[in-house]
Parts: structure tokens; sequence; C-alpha cells
């Protein structure tokens, strides 16, 4: 996904104000290359993995991205010191497994950003893991991220860059926090249980407070059952809840063999939480590419337009084409607040009156829908073809080599340089 991210809107701008601030080259920046500190490599390789909305979503109580913040942060100390790809990986789980136990706990209200606020977590203890902190340092992680711990939908719903940046802020301040309990300093301990804990300040909805199974909830079979497990991939680079339009509407194409010629309108049911953070007319603000990746609108007329929906579709240029306008007028988008949290119906209709419908629950590439080995590669590849930096046949094969045996190489040093 970075590959790809390296060319989406404000990278190339953050990596060239890191490079410009300069410090210690303790770990590589993807794509771009060249090295500065550790929490700084964190911050833009994070944002590149997010920049194209292509990554990772929790089908749990999270429900947010879970490797954006913590495979960067884990890398970048990784790097620096040398760890083994086991060692990474391990850590990579860890923290993604925190992360969302904490959601399991209590889920956040208030207007929350679930990646960047949970992901702050993940960070801290993946990086901790890497530096292989004590117990005690473990703890003062995990308490000074919690003073920095933040994030908000606000980005998301005014179409900002921010919403690319806020797991990137989560990532350097989990490497940042780590590095500094590993010196000594502390943070506060009781974090989550504590009077002004997280799930007293986050979790906890006006005038009714957090039950008391919350911590069981998180603790439940934990070291047992691991909460990636429960991470889907995206077949599609927009947000996951467009992801059951889309769906449908490829499907109702193929079985009925529609294009976009024959679209008369298209009425589409969503769920309240679907239509809310995607389902409002579209429309283009100050970042084209923002504003269609959170719109079902934009990604069904895409779909309509070109039987898939790719990276190519939210190039800005292509996002402001005429034809894709006037499509996307056809599209509407109705609220029913009696359908399952991610239910989608598509209905298309014809000019001669005749309608298709169809329904999904369960998007393409959850654990019970998965992507295959071969589409997994295609992704890949679709990713590879956008890299800021062209790569030959040569490299991507190399960097596909390594990436699928991670848990073998004994120095994670190698995988920064061909990143880089």
């Amino acid at each position: 996904m970075a590959l790809a991210g390296s060319t989406a809107s404000g990278c190339s701008e953050v990596v060239q104000l890191l490079k410009e601030q300069g410090g210690r080259p303790d770990s590589s920046i993807f794509v771009f290359g060249g090295k500065v500190p550790a929490q700084e490599a964190a911050f833009a390789n994070s944002m590149m993995i997010h920049g194209r909305d292509f990554d990772d979503t929790h089908e749990g109580q999270m429900g947010g991205h879970c490797h954006v913040s913590v495979l960067p942060a884990a890398l970048a100390l990784a790097e620096k010191n040398g760890a083994s790809g086991k060692e990474f990986l391990t850590a990579v789980i860890m923290g993604i497994d925190l992360m969302a136990r904490i959601a399991n706990g209590a889920p956040l209200f208030h207007g929350w950003h679930n990646t960047a606020t949970l992901g702050a977590f993940g960070a801290a203890a993946g990086a901790g893991k890497i530096l292989k902190l004590s117990e005690v340092q473990m703890v003062h992680a995990l308490g000074i991220v919690f003073s920095q711990t933040a994030g908000n939908r606000q980005g998301r719903a005014d179409g900002a860059l921010t919403k690319r940046m806020g797991p990137a802020f989560s990532a350097r301040a989990g490497v940042f926090s780590a590095l500094l309990a590993e010196r000594g300093l502390t943070g506060a301990k009781n974090i989550l249980q504590g009077p002004w804990g997280f799930f007293k300040l986050y979790g906890e909805k006006p005038g009714q407070p957090v039950d008391a199974e919350a911590v069981n909830r998180m603790l439940d079979q934990m070291g047992k059952k691991f909460e990636v497990v429960n991470l889907s991939a995206k077949p599609y680079p927009c947000c996951r809840l467009t992801h059951g339009a889309i769906d449908a509407t490829l499907s109702l194409m193929g079985e009925n063999g529609l294009t976009a010629k024959d679209v008369e309108k298209v009425m589409i049911q969503a769920s309240p939480v679907i239509y809310d953070t995607v389902g409002h007319p579209f429309q283009i603000r100050d970042n084209p590419q923002v504003d269609a990746q959170f719109s079902i609108p934009y990604t069904v007329a895409a779909a309509l337009l070109r039987g898939k929906v790719t990276l190519e579709d939210f190039e800005v240029e292509v996002v402001k084409q005429p034809r894709t306008e006037e499509l996307v007028k056809k599209v509407i988008v109705e609220e029913n607040k009696g359908m399952g949290k991610y239910s989608t119906v598509v209905n298309i209709y014809n000019h001669s009156g005749k309608f298709f419908t169809k329904r999904v629950d369960v998007f393409k590439g959850h654990p019970q829908n998965p992507l295959s080995r071969e589409e997994f590669l295609q992704k890949f590849l679709e990713c590879a073809r956008f890299s800021a930096v062209p790569l030959d046949s040569q490299r991507v094969e190399k960097i596909l080599a390594h990436l699928q045996e991670i848990e073998k190489i004994p120095n994670l040093n190698q995988v920064g340089k061909l990143l880089a």
C-alpha cells in the first residue's frame, strides 16, 4: 500500500519536509529513500500506507485500520536495531491485538477516529516489543503515549488530508513513547480504568458509565486468540464502508450484462453508519481524492463506468471527468435504520423501468469472504505501478520474495533498504 501511497496527495510534501529537517539517519523512508530519525520514518511511512485508503480493516469492535500505525512504528525500530523478521512479526501482532482488545473493552464514542486513537497504543506496544522493554518500561511507554492519544473524524468529514495523517501521528507517538520509556521516563499507570483513564474519557457515553465487564472483555482469551485473524483486506482503494455498494454493483453488472449506458438511476439502501460516513451526495472540495474515497455515489459511478474500481479511479483528473460527474448524479443513497451495521442494498434501474437488486452483508475481503492469493498478488502489483519511483520487474519480484518469507529474515536492515 505504501508504494501506491507514495503518489497520494500530501505524501511527497511530508517526505520533503522531514528530509529538510534532518536528524540522525536511523530508519528508511519507503520509496523515496533516505534515512531520518525512527519516529519520523514511522510518520512518513504510515501516511503512505494510509494515503490510498487501501489498508486492512478490523472486522470487530474496533472497526478501523490496524497495520497502518503499528507496522511502520515496529519496522522503523526493527531496521534501526537490526531486529529479525520473527521479532518484527511478533511485535506487529502484539500491537494489533492490544488496540483491538481495548476497543473490545469499550468501543469509542464522541467522534474519535478509532484508527488513530487506538493506533497510538498499538504503535507503542509494537515499538516497545522491538526495543525489548521490560514489563515496567512497557507500562510506562503506554502511559506516555496515552498523553498523546488523539485522532478525530472531523478531518474525514471535511475531506482534509489530516484523515491520512492521523494514524501517522500515532505511529510517531508510539515510537517516541517507547524510546522515552527505554530511557527511564515514566507515564501514567492506570491508563484504562483510572478516574481519568481511557475507558472513562474516550469510551463512556453521556450518562452511561463503561460497565464493570469492560476489562474482562478486553482480556478474554488474551494470548490464545489474536485479533489479527479478524482483519480483512481491501479489494478497492477507498473507505471500507463503500465496498458493499461496489460489490453489489459489480455483481449486478456481471450477472445481467449491465453497462453505464443502461443506467437510468441507482437507488441504494444503507445502514446508518454507512450512510453517515459515505452516503451523502458527492461533492468535490479541497481534496478531490479524499472526497472520492469516501463516497458511495462516486465509487458506484466508477464501478459502472469501468467495470472495476482501481487506483486510477481516484486520480484527481479522473474524479473531475464530466462523464463521471454526470453518472454520479444518478446514484442516490438513502438511510435505512433497520439494516445491519454493514448491510447495503443496491437497486439499478434501466431506461425501460426494469430494476435489478442485490444485497451485500459481508464485503469481499472479509475473513468469511477472503481475497485469494492471486488477488493479493494483483493488488501488490497494482500498488507497485503507482510508486513515485518506478520499479522494474526484478525489483518487484525481490520485494515480494522478501515479504513472503519475512519471518526467516535474520536482520530487517536489508528490507528497509529494499523498500527505499
